[in-house]
């Protein structure tokens, strides 16, 4: 039995510690030492903390100033706007869409102010009477407008209010041609008027004639009777051209020689009914003559063979008759014998 450390609960009395100094406890104080006496020459590894002055007069006051005035004169562009919700997008055709129309209209206003409008046509299939009725701006009024104030340089008035001279310019009558030709008469508004609709229908007939899907008219075209006559008289490079090129002409025999397929130029030695005839014009004759014959004796026997197949099928079909006849007459009588 193993003894026990304590006798009859009595623990035992520790060992003091040795006061002599090891070896490897001398070896590291002489290091500690050594260490503790160099001077130290690294520096510290995190930031110097700024001391902490009593700020004066010329410190900056506003925190942050400097930095945004920085960042105001450094943006080249306006200041994006921050939203908290997104609002969303339009699409790119949805714009390219809503570009086109309002260009549409853009160049609509403009020809209304020039006065090169032309009405669409009613349901009649009839033109406007006037541009007045499809649009709701007057440019006529607007147009004597400008003109009382003296927008346009060409025009002078001569009396006091300015309309005197405009009035006496536009009564003046004067003869002018309509769209039918005819010689009308009217003030010089209205033959300007008439002016500016013709342009306009003209200006309005070939804009629909650009974008057309339907060819125009070609101009050049001579109708009645015409004598061509350059068309049967060339000029005389085109002669000479002609005469050389008849000079040039291949002068050998006509009909060219008989020049049969040759198969040994190319493979056909697999094919299906394949056969090389001969070159030689006599072999080439007789090979056709053998398969001709050929051709001859199998429709003939073909044919007999139709010929005895039709005739066992009426065989058949003739038995097949005599046998229905005879099972309906031992019905027939079956049928008796029960009667009785």
């Amino acid at each position: 039995m193993a003894s026990s450390s304590s006798l009859y609960g009595v623990p035992r009395p520790k060992a003091s510690a040795s006061a002599t100094a090891t070896p490897s406890s001398l070896a590291f104080n002489s290091t500690l030492s050594s260490l503790l006496s160099q001077p130290s020459n690294n520096t510290p590894n995190g930031r110097p903390r700024p001391s902490k002055t009593k700020p004066d007069i010329f410190s900056t006051h506003n925190k942050g100033s400097r930095k945004r005035a920085l960042a105001d004169i450094s943006s080249d562009g306006p200041t994006p706007q921050k939203h908290n919700a997104d609002i969303g997008g339009v699409d790119a055709a949805a714009l390219h869409r809503s570009k086109r129309k309002m260009e549409e209209k853009a160049r609509l206003y403009a020809s209304m102010k020039r006065g090169d409008y032309v009405p669409s046509k009613g349901p009649g299939g009839r033109a406007g009477v006037n541009k007045e009725e499809n649009s709701l701006v007057d440019f006529d009024r607007k147009w004597v407008d400008d003109q009382e104030a003296g927008k346009d340089a060409n025009y002078d008035t001569s009396s006091d209010d300015g309309r005197g001279g405009d009035s006496d310019i536009e009564a003046e009558l004067v003869e002018y041609e309509d769209d039918m030709g005819r010689t009308r008469k009217g003030t010089k508004a209205e033959a300007e008027r008439e002016r500016r609709r013709q342009n306009a229908k003209v200006h309005a007939e070939e804009e629909l004639s650009k974008y057309s899907a339907r060819p125009s008219r070609p101009e050049n075209i001579v109708y009645g009777d015409t004598i061509q006559t350059a068309a049967f008289n060339p000029d005389e490079a085109l002669a000479a051209r002609m005469q050389s090129i008849a000079e040039k002409r291949d002068r050998s025999m006509t009909p060219p020689e008989e020049v049969h397929y040759d198969a040994s130029k190319e493979v056909r030695s697999k094919g299906v009914g394949f056969y090389a005839f001969s070159q030689d014009k006599e072999s080439r004759q007789k090979e056709m003559d053998a398969l001709e014959r050929e051709r001859v004796e199998t429709e003939r026997m073909k044919k007999e063979r139709e010929e005895r197949k039709e005739a066992k099928k009426r065989q058949i079909e003739q038995r097949r008759k005599e046998i229905e006849k005879k099972r309906e007459r031992n019905l027939a009588d079956a049928f008796l014998r029960g009667m009785e």
